[in-house]
């Protein structure tokens, strides 16, 4: 074992001897905050309640850094702490271990991807306080949980900054030059996800890459016809949020079945889970906000600003 992997594995050690039992579920909320199902309620929230524009930078992240934090997994092969040392660090997780490998964190990644593009757009010092706090939380979870070297962390935020900065300052001048047409977009959004996939095209990428298509397809569909406003009365988007959750479970269950019936192993392959996922994104971004509208749940975007709506 070399001495900068060994010297860490003794810090964690310290670190986990030096918490109390009330920390440990403290540390376990600070990495679920970092999780996939934590971030299914946060950015359907922002998404279809608060601020939409936002929003899709965010996942669109969130996405990338998702994708990237499993091509880097591959590409290092890097060990977790408790693989090294099963005799010095615990997995103070539930389920007492992690799968797959661990540079970079994921849970750091991902967590500074989604909130610094947030906080970047934003705007708001205190918001911005408030998004550093949490992203150093999840990140440190990992480490105090066993699951991550402190390098894995480190290297997390250190590219999910980088995805931050491309999506809140780079990427949103480009757009409307990238996008000047909707077939134009759609055939960018493609081409971009294909490259992508034909580059790392596994399991694990096929999802961020598959629901990120979907939700670029939905964005621009339902721009098409002047797009919803997610403002309205406290108890209108609580509904939303409601109604959008029970049916993107519902399409996510269905793909699910749906696919689960074709012969085997077609329903593993990594392109057409792509396609599965591909399905969810299209709800998240067309179909939610389409249902919206027919409900009487939200408004047209420019009938909120005052404007006639586009022919």
């Amino acid at each position: 074992m070399p001495d900068w992997m060994r010297w860490q594995i003794e810090g964690i050690a310290r670190l986990q001897a030096l918490q109390p039992p009330w920390a440990i579920p403290f540390w376990r909320l600070m990495s679920f905050l970092g999780e996939e199902q934590a971030f299914l309620l946060i950015l359907p929230a922002l998404l279809w309640c608060y601020r939409k524009r936002e929003a899709l930078y965010a996942v669109t992240a969130l996405l990338l850094g998702s994708y990237l934090t499993f091509v880097l997994k591959d590409l290092f092969a890097m060990p977790r702490p408790f693989q090294v040392a099963p005799d010095q660090v615990r997995v103070l997780l539930p389920g007492g271990e992690a799968l797959g490998y661990g540079l970079p964190s994921g849970h750091a990644l991902n967590a500074a991807a989604l909130w610094g593009t947030l906080a970047g757009m934003i705007g708001q010092p205190p918001f911005t306080l408030f998004t550093i706090g949490l992203v150093l939380l999840i990140g440190l979870s990992r480490i105090v949980l066993g699951v991550h070297f402190i390098h894995d962390v480190l290297a997390g935020w250190a590219i999910g900054a980088l995805v931050a900065l491309l999506m809140a300052r780079i990427i949103p001048p480009l757009v409307p030059r990238l996008g000047a047409s909707r077939k134009q977009g759609v055939l960018l959004a493609t081409g971009g996800v294909l490259l992508l996939f034909l580059a790392h095209g596994t399991r694990e990428t096929a999802v961020p890459l598959g629901a990120w298509l979907g939700m670029a397809w939905g964005a621009i569909g339902e721009s098409w016809r002047n797009g919803f406003h997610p403002g309205g009365p406290l108890r209108q988007r609580g509904w939303r949020l409601i109604i959008g959750l029970l049916m993107l479970g519902a399409v996510y269950g269905g793909l699910t079945v749906g696919f689960s019936l074709l012969p085997p192993p077609l329903p593993n392959e990594p392109a057409l889970r792509l396609l599965r996922y591909a399905g969810v994104g299209l709800w998240v971004t067309w179909g939610a906000p389409v249902a919206f509208l027919r409900l009487g749940l939200a408004r047209h975007q420019r009938a909120m600003e005052g404007l006639p709506a586009d022919p």
